[in-house]
């Protein structure tokens, strides 16, 4: 086959562009003035582009990196306008931000007339190379050692920067034999022609010899070197490191010193350190590895003992595989490896920094490492923190935001103009769900980004005032209250606060909380409300008590006297009676409030007929409803409505509500009480023509101590408790009250229901015992007046009477008259009423006799404590003769109260 015939792929053109392009070279061939370029496929390569681009200037200069950018365009003019070569390396970057390393060398072809036609060269990509170069910078500057190496010709041509920090002189001056200029003068030539012949030798060397400081001092160091050979045995130069022997050196020989100065050195530093060799198994697989070298530290950082010529299985059995995986692929790849892991068999984590050493053969790997177990354990409290922060500000009630001020507001500016600033450059930067909520938005997301105006309105002067006291306090302010109105309408309140975080003079963001405190200013308003009505109340019952003494004074001043008619003394006799009346029911009012309240009064249920419980209420109110010649209307029906209740708390019910009725109503206006059966209730009404309620006081005429209009506007007495009370003991007998006005000046109208009493009880009995007056009674009080004056009334009404004036003597009265019936006061000296109590009743006369307590006391425990000593009914003073009687013959009657 002719030259011509043969095929195109064994054409020496074609072999030469195949093993271009198999050997990675990037070929360029552009044509001046540059526009589009030619490019063969690795140097679209080395840009990041595909095969089947098309390159441009424009798109060369864009891809390189941005550093290099400058540079490169320069050397191109230069290359072109100076006809100099063009060697650069530089940087490219991809679309995604990958990165190459790239060695360009070119030139520029000129025409016979000296113009640039053409921009030839070729490209190579070094990012392995330089890559390593980097990783070996870093090692070696990251090493306790001074490391350096040389080319082939004895040159140096690297220094780390240990050695710089220990000469003071820069890596660049040091180069070449630059590093000779450290050199002590009297070791100079000396250690000069030693490195020389180490060269021509081609074999390691150690030298010592004395090193200039920064400061102008000299110290002895060892200056060793190991040969570095390439793939095929040649000679590429050396490698070494200085070691500073200076303190050692005339004790010790120059390899022990050198080695001690290495291992004191590694004991300074704060990291552990150790050589460890990688001990493969039968299958040329990583198996464990055996400690060679340690320092001080490892022991502390591991807690390992005396590890140096033991295997990590022998001293940690359980280590985790993943120790001698790591360090076994450094020992075979010798690619250094950073990493931070922790080893659960040790209970420690370590940041390693791994490298191979030595020869590849050796299979040594240098590990230099921090424990940092208590730098895991915080962070991860750390993030147990933030989950507790996030926890906390979603459980909380109260609104907490985060806001950022770009830029920071400047501290030193007017406290205006701060305000301002905070206006406008403060941004939320986060809040949780309450927060949100307040402000009426769904999600917290939807709050990030706004700024204060959406917080707080800057045209009102609280919120300046407000600001202003929070700028004059470096923002640190307490809560500051706000009354806002809701979406619904209604008021509510806010406390707020505003914490700020201030850096080098600026406020830089601020943490604040928004907390609603409605219901607390509701709480106050209602207690300042209630204080004010105990004030008026107190007052209100200053004025009631002194009304009935007046007369009462009066009258007894009259009876004091004497020389008046019997009619007169009746009528001053029934003065002081009504008077005193009016006292027991306003006391007995509060001491009902005050057992209601507690939870202490108990009702005594019996079957009733309810028309006699409202006609013994008439009866109880006549005087009252006569005073003041107020008519009062009965409807009541004539077939039984039967209830089962207390009759005395019923009476109770409907006598305040009469006497409600006659206290606000104009002389002579009626009242009309009438009851009707309707389902399964008794449904009561009280009406009236009186000066009724206005319509914002219907819902409160039932409150404690409440008394409509002003004081001074209350001239119709009483506590305001009668309708409290009424509606509570309504409520204990499972009963509603209810109060209607057509408004004020047009009467008003009670209504009570009441559960009628079951088919069961309807026909029970509901008679009293009613026994006779007579019998020997014995009165034991030590206030004379009252034991006395009681003691003329019971005689009066046909009891046989003798008095004692304490328990003693009580008890002396009652063994030579052995009376029928005692009634006895509870305090009194030398025995009381339960101890002469329990005395009567140890005898046989006493166990047959009828014995009441007669006292002020009145407590639940005082009846407890009453019926435990042996007394058959308990009675509160004052009390009306005739209750008395009731209650003495209804005791002797065996009816016990």
């Amino acid at each position: 086959m002719s030259k011509q015939q043969q095929p195109q792929s064994t054409r020496p053109s074609d072999r030469l562009d195949a093993a271009v392009r198999t050997a990675g070279v990037g070929v360029w061939l552009n044509p001046l003035p540059l526009g589009d370029l030619i490019w063969n496929d690795n140097t679209k390569a080395h840009f990041h582009l595909p095969q089947d681009a098309h390159p441009t200037a424009e798109l060369f200069f864009a891809r390189l990196h941005v550093d290099d950018r400058e540079r490169v365009r320069q050397a191109v003019t230069r290359t072109v306008e100076d006809r100099r070569p063009f060697d650069e390396v530089y940087r490219t970057v991809g679309p995604q931000g990958q990165e190459k390393w790239i060695h360009a060398v070119g030139r520029a072809v000129f025409s016979d007339e000296g113009v640039a036609i053409q921009f030839d060269g070729i490209t190579l990509d070094v990012t392995s190379a330089i890559t390593a170069q980097q990783q070996l910078r870093e090692f070696a500057d990251s090493a306790p050692a001074m490391l350096w190496s040389t080319e082939a010709d004895g040159l140096c041509s690297f220094l780390s920067r240990g050695w710089s920090r220990f000469t003071g002189m820069p890596e660049a001056a040091g180069l070449g034999f630059g590093w000779l200029e450290t050199v002590h003068p009297e070791e100079r030539l000396a250690a000069h022609e030693a490195f020389v012949r180490a060269t021509e030798q081609r074999c390691a060397f150690s030298l010592e010899h004395r090193v200039r400081r920064p400061d102008g001092s000299y110290s002895w160091v060892v200056d060793a070197g190991q040969p570095r050979l390439g793939p095929n045995g040649e000679f590429l130069g050396f490698a070494g490191s200085v070691t500073d022997i200076h303190e050692r050196r005339e004790v010790e020989q120059a390899l022990r010193r050198s080695n001690q100065r290495y291992g004191r050195l590694l004991a300074s530093i704060d990291q552990g350190f150790c050589v460890v060799q990688i001990l493969l198994d039968d299958q040329a697989r990583p198996a464990d590895y055996r400690f060679l070298e340690c320092n001080a530290v490892f022991e502390r950082q591991t807690g390992l003992v005396e590890p140096v010529g033991r295997t990590a299985r022998e001293l940690v059995p359980n280590l985790e595989e993943f120790w001698f995986q790591t360090y076994g692929k450094v020992g075979i790849t010798r690619e250094p490896v950073r990493f931070t892991h922790g080893s659960s068999a040790m209970g420690r984590w370590f940041d390693v920094f791994a490298s191979p050493i030595g020869e590849g053969q050796d299979l040594q790997v240098a590990i230099l490492f921090q424990d940092v177990s208590l730098r895991i354990e915080q962070e991860r409290r750390l993030r147990e923190s933030e989950e507790r922060y996030r926890g906390f500000l979603a459980s909380t009630s109260e609104g907490i935001w985060r806001m950022e001020f770009q830029p920071p507001v400047d501290l030193q500016m007017a406290p205006g103009e701060q305000i301002n600033a905070l206006f406008a450059q403060g941004r939320l930067a986060e809040c949780n769900s309450v927060f949100a909520r307040m402000h009426g938005l769904a999600e917290p997301e939807a709050a990030v980004g706004r700024g204060l105006g959406w917080m707080f309105d800057a045209a009102d002067p609280r919120v300046q005032l407000h600001l202003d006291k929070l700028v004059q306090a470096g923002y640190r302010s307490g809560e500051g209250e706000w009354l806002v109105v809701a979406p619904n309408g209604q008021p509510e309140w806010f406390a707020s606060t505003f914490l700020g975080v201030v850096e080098d003079g600026s406020l830089v963001r601020a943490w604040g909380t928004r907390r609603d405190i409605t219901a607390r200013k509701r709480a106050e308003a209602a207690l300042l409300e209630a204080d004010q009505r105990k004030d008026e109340f107190l007052a209100t019952l200053a004025h009631e008590l002194r009304n009935p003494l007046a007369p009462i004074r009066s009258a007894a001043e009259l009876i004091r006297r004497g020389g008046q008619d019997e009619a007169r003394l009746q009528r001053h006799a029934a003065v002081i009676g009504r008077q005193v009346t009016h006292l027991a029911r306003m006391i007995d009012d509060l001491m009902d409030v005050s057992r209601i309240t507690r939870g202490k009064l108990e009702l005594s249920l019996a079957p009733l007929v309810l028309q006699d419980v409202l006609r013994a209420a008439c009866e109880s109110t006549h005087a009252a409803l006569q005073a003041d010649a107020h008519t009062l209307t009965l409807d009541l029906p004539e077939i039984p409505v039967r209830i089962l209740g207390d009759e005395v708390r019923l009476v109770q019910i409907f006598s305040n509500l009469l006497t409600n009725a006659a206290r606000y109503s104009a002389r002579g206006r009626p009242v009309e009480l009438s009851l009707l059966g309707m389902g399964e209730h008794a449904v009561v009404r009280v009406l009236d023509q009186g000066i009724g309620i206005a319509a914002d006081q219907l819902q409160r005429v039932f409150e404690l101590f409440y008394q409509g209009g002003t004081p001074s506007e209350r001239g119709h007495g009483g506590l305001g408790i009668g309708l409290s009370l009424v509606q509570q003991l309504t409520a204990l007998h499972h009963g509603t009250v209810q109060a209607s006005s057509p408004g004020l000046g047009h009467g008003s109208e009670f209504v009570v229901r009441l559960p009628l009493a079951g088919p069961e009880l309807a026909s029970a009995d509901t008679s009293t015992v009613d026994g006779s007056r007579s019998g020997r009674l014995l009165i034991v009080d030590d206030q004379r007046d009252g034991a006395d004056t009681l003691a003329d009334v019971m005689s009066s009404m046909g009891y046989e009477v003798s008095t004692a004036y304490d328990g003693v003597e009580g008890l002396a009265q009652a063994e030579a008259t052995r009376p029928d019936i005692a009634v006895l006061d509870l305090g009194m000296p030398r025995m009381d009423g339960y101890g002469l109590c329990r005395a009567l009743r140890e005898h046989d006369w006493g166990r047959r006799m009828t014995v009441l307590a007669l006292s002020g006391w009145g407590q639940t425990a005082d009846r407890e404590r009453s019926r435990a000593a042996g007394f058959d009914v308990h009675l509160v003073k004052p009390i009306d003769p005739q209750a008395l009687v009731h209650a003495i013959e209804r005791a002797r009657a065996g009816c016990r109260d």
